[in-house]
């Protein structure tokens, strides 16, 4: 019996290990990926522990590289979603978004612009419908309808 535990515990390390040379992951993750298949908590936990004592797993460092790969595309809202996905469930993100200077008024003039340029919207800011269709994209993807309102005026 002692044998096989060590067994399922060396294939769950393996595993885990596999898993991570694809690219970096949370905890959450990789327990979820290992409880799937059919690890027992005990397993993972001594899995997670393994993985944390050699830093081949470190969800600050996940976090702190995963922010600044995003945070130029993404506003807070969307971060904070994704992340949430990601098994971070209390997060204190403006810690991390004002170490790397984060801005969401740049990153929604970036995106705003870039919109208006693909949809080919240029001459068309003046439509009230089709300004409202603008500001309702932004606003449903986590944006504050004032900062919208005042950069869309700013483009027009």
């Amino acid at each position: 019996m002692e044998q096989e535990y060590a067994l399922r515990i060396r294939e769950a390390k393996e595993y885990a290990l596999r898993s991570l040379t694809c690219r970096e992951q949370t905890e959450y993750q990789l327990s979820e990926k290992l409880r799937r298949r059919d690890y027992s908590p005990e397993i993972i936990r001594e899995v997670m522990d393994y993985l944390k004592e050699y830093n081949y797993i470190n969800d600050d460092r996940f976090l702190e590289q995963y922010i600044a790969g995003h945070c130029h595309r993404m506003n807070r809202t969307q971060l904070e979603r994704k992340l949430y996905s990601y098994g971070f469930r209390q997060l204190r993100l403006d810690d991390y978004l004002n170490n790397i200077g984060y801005d969401e008024e740049s990153v929604l003039s970036s995106q705003l612009s870039s919109y208006i340029r693909k949809k080919d919207l240029t001459d068309d800011l003046n439509d009230p419908l089709i300004r409202k269709k603008v500001i309702s994209h932004f606003v449903n993807k986590g944006f504050s309808y004032r900062t919208v309102l005042h950069l869309l005026q700013e483009t027009t």
